[in-house]
Order: structure tokens, then sequence, then C-alpha cells
């Protein structure tokens, strides 16, 4: 049968063109793009996962970059503990030339000059030594590389304080006082309470809103020790006074323990407690001084050379300086094998980050790339039916025509 309202041929032609350059359309897309998916609508589950996939890659990518930083600083921080291993060599030359009884005193006070001098430049290193701004040798600290996408991928540095001594004798670990139990139970922890620091030249700094949480037995917990302790320090910290910081510590027969820290130069003479009524006071009792050392996980410094610095002529013939400088090179070395373990660690880290990077890349790859072999098949397969296409059409559309011959 012969119609000429409706063009069958026409319009089927025109709709598979229609078909055609739409998949023509995407294929172009994805050629110019490299990438099969280009939208959600293309393929939503492979987008999804090749999201996941580029956030692992990226968090992969960074954690390189953090061990390489990682790697930096412990090369920085093993080259001047090498440094402080040189010079404590020498030290110990002087020291066992020290030792020998043909020295005249003038002889012995040049070699202590210098070895007063080497141990000055062992604490200037030590202080010295930064990464990034970052301190490295000059307080026992631990610092944490982030190694993997995971909050838990992490490796832990450990730098420890290597200065021969903390540059002035230093009031550590001193006992001010207590608090019985009877005394801390009757501070009212529902009642705010104030806190009063005396030094030993009379100076005060009052503190407000503090409290107190202790059950019927007197028991303390580890967040009350602390949340007391941390609210004299930050008293102090505040008002920007030179005390000493105090550290709180549990004691089943006395009630609290309070302890001095090293900070600053005025030393705490009395703590006093107000709270509900009620009043309580520590009162320290008397100081002892102590010279602080240390380096590393292992306190390289740890030997007594509280000393080194001073100009005493006796001190390089002293009979346990040899030893004291075999301890801290023993400990300095110590360290440097750490650092050297650590470097070490965080090669192998880079090297296994690196192939679960490219493993991960490859399967994002598998998803979300486009195939151009068979895209450029396929765009050639479309551009010809998309010419087919339009020669039927011209075709279909002659037929019409045809009509008019009928009516002649």
């Amino acid at each position: 049968m012969t119609v000429i309202n409706t063009n069958i041929a026409a319009t089927v032609t025109a709709n598979a063109m229609k078909s055609n350059q739409s998949v023509m359309e995407n294929t172009m897309q994805r050629l110019s793009t490299g990438m099969r998916v280009n939208s959600a609508a293309d393929d939503a589950a492979g987008l999804a996962i090749g999201t996941k996939m580029d956030s692992q890659i990226r968090g992969l990518q960074q954690s390189v970059r953090n061990a390489n930083d990682a790697i930096s600083m412990l090369q920085t921080a093993d080259g001047a503990t090498k440094q402080i291993t040189d010079l404590l060599q020498r030290m110990r030359e002087l020291a066992v030339q020290g030792r020998n009884e043909t020295n005249y005193t003038t002889d012995l006070d040049n070699l202590n000059q210098e070895f007063a001098a080497l141990a000055t430049e062992i604490d200037r290193i030590a202080d010295d030594t930064v990464f990034n701004g970052v301190a490295l040798l000059s307080g026992n600290t631990s610092k944490r590389i982030q190694v993997g996408n995971d909050e838990l991928d992490v490796i832990n540095l450990t730098f420890g304080d290597f200065n021969l001594t903390d540059g002035a004798a230093a009031t550590a670990g001193v006992q001010l006082g207590a608090m019985t139990q009877a005394e801390v139970r009757a501070l009212d922890d529902n009642i705010p309470g104030s806190i009063q620091i005396i030094d030993s030249q009379g100076r005060s700094i009052s503190i407000g809103e503090f409290k107190i949480a202790a059950t019927a037995a007197g028991d303390f917990s580890d967040a009350t020790l602390a949340h007391l302790a941390t609210a004299i320090n930050d008293a102090i910290d505040d008002a920007g006074a030179n005390f000493d910081q105090v550290d709180a510590a549990a004691n089943a027969d006395v009630g609290l323990d309070f302890t001095q820290t090293v900070a600053g130069t005025g030393s705490i003479a009395s703590i006093s407690f107000t709270a509900g009524g009620a009043t309580a006071s520590v009162t320290a009792k008397t100081v002892s001084t102590t010279t602080q050392g240390g380096a590393g996980s292992a306190a390289p410094m740890a030997a007594d050379v509280s000393d080194f610095k001073t100009a005493s002529n006796n001190l390089v013939e002293e009979s346990t300086t040899i030893d004291e400088i075999d301890a801290a090179i023993l400990g300095v070395a110590t360290a440097r094998a750490d650092f050297g373990a650590n470097i070490s660690r965080l090669s192998y880290t880079i090297d296994n980050l690196t192939t679960a990077m490219s493993n991960t890349q490859a399967a994002k790859s598998a998803i979300m790339d486009a195939d151009y072999a068979a895209e450029t098949t396929e765009l050639a397969r479309t551009q010809i039916i998309a010419q087919a296409a339009t020669a039927m059409l011209s075709q279909a559309n002659q037929q019409q025509q045809s009509v008019l011959a009928l009516l002649k």
C-alpha cells in the first residue's frame, strides 16, 4: 500500500539516525577525554567505585610525600648526631690525655677549656637542629608520620634531648607537699572553688572556678588529677608568670600529692584551695636540685655530665669522665641506629605505598578509562551508519514523489 500522509520509511530512518548520532557523540566524548565514564549516566556504579579509588590514590600519593619528608627529617637528625659523636670522641681524647700525669697544671687548664667548649657546642647543635621549624634534638618528643589512608596508618618517630645539660640546674621532681583525703573531701565538688599560688618571693596568682571530683572513699581518678594540675598550670601560663609547673598524683594514704615539674625560675612555695567554705593548702617541702639530661629513647646523655660545661681544672682528669663519655657515645650511637632503622623502614614503606598506588591506578583505569582501539572502531562504525542513513533518508523522501506520477 502506498500512502502520502505518513512516510514510514523516512520516520524509521530518521529515528535510526538520531540513535546513531547519540552513540557517535558519546564515542567522540570518550575519545576526546580518554575516559569511559564521563558522567553518572555512563556508569553509575563505576563512577562511585572510581571516585573512591581516586581518593585512595591521592591519599597514597600524599603518604609517599609524608614518608619522604620523614626521611629528610631523620637524615637531618642523623647528620647532627654524627657531629655530636665527633665532638664526644674528641672530648674522650681530651679526657684520656688529661688522665696522664705528665700534664702540668696549665696543660690541664687548656685541656679543660677545650673540653668545656666542646660540651657547649654539643648543646648548641642540639638546640639549633630543626626541620621545617620543628626542634629535633632539644626535647624528648614523638612525631607522628601518616603513611596511609587510614588514620591508624602511622609511624611514630622518637627524638630525644641531646643536650649534655639543660643549661642550668633544674628543680625536677620537687615534692611540694600533700593534701589529706579529709581535706580534699571537704572541698565540695559541686561548688566552684578558687586556687591561690604563692611563690618563694611572695608573688601570687589566683585561679577561679575549679572542681575536684572525689568519691566518699576519697578515691581520685586520673582525669580529676589531670584537671586540677591543668587548671593550675593554665593559670600560670595565662598570667605569664615565670612559675614552675606542677603535677598531681594520687596517694591512697594521703589524698593528693603535688610534684613540681621543670619550667620557670619562680619556685612555688604554697598552693591554697578554697571551695564550699573549706580550705586546704600545700606548702613546699625541701627542694632537691637535679640536672636534667637525656637524648633519644635510650637517653644518650644520661651519664652524670652536669659539670661538663664548667671550667674546673680537674674535669679532664676525673676518674669517671671517660666512663661518662663512653656512656654518652654509646647512647648517641644507639639513637643513630634507631634513626637509620627508621629511614630503612620508611624506604620500604614508600616502596609498598608506590606498589599499592600503581595497583589501585590500574584498577581505576580498567573501570574509568576509555579503550581507544574499541572506541575508534565504534566511531568508524557510527560514521558509516550515519552516511548510509543519510542516503536512505533521501531515498525514503523520494518515494513520496513517485505518487505524483499517478496524478498525471
